[in-house]
């Protein structure tokens, strides 16, 4: 894999994006700062075939009786879930708590990509919701959702 410095990355930009567009990936290195990891310039089509792999699975772990009044739907992958009386309204609840726990995560990413915090495994998931940018109709479709209503 070619390994590019920063300094010539800058002046080559437009020619190394050209090129990682059709699906070659860089590593840029940073000559000034020795102990600092090499940083890809890749494909984003080839990142988001690579975040499609990894699905969502969902568990209806509450419905409407003696012990609750409402739908729990549980992301296992993320631990997100979505609360409400009826499933539809527990999906809705979902989309609003994995876009807000997107939101946390990308603005504090050093803290969630962590190796000790064990929520590391999570941004292959939540980049999918991310790229969504806020569009519910997109984000149901890309999660997979109406699986989960016809159970």
């Amino acid at each position: 894999m070619p390994s590019v410095s920063v300094h010539e990355a800058k002046n080559k930009l437009t020619a190394l994006r050209r090129e990682a567009a059709i699906g070659k990936e860089f590593l840029l290195a940073d000559a000034k700062r020795k102990d600092d990891q090499p940083v890809s310039l890749i494909s984003t089509v080839l990142l988001d075939e690579l975040c499609e792999a990894k699905t969502f699975s969902y568990e209806w772990l509450d419905e409407p009786g003696k012990e609750s009044e409402n739908y729990t739907l549980d992301n296992r992958e993320t631990g997100v879930y979505g609360v409400g009386p009826t499933r539809a309204e527990a999906v809705e609840d979902f989309i609003d708590n994995i876009i807000d726990y997107s939101g946390v995560y990308f603005d504090d990413l050093p803290f969630y990509l962590s190796s000790s915090g064990g929520r590391r495994e999570h941004y292959w998931y939540l980049r999918r919701v991310l790229r969504c940018e806020g569009d519910r109709e997109r984000i149901y479709r890309v999660l997979d959702l109406d699986k989960v209503l016809l159970v």
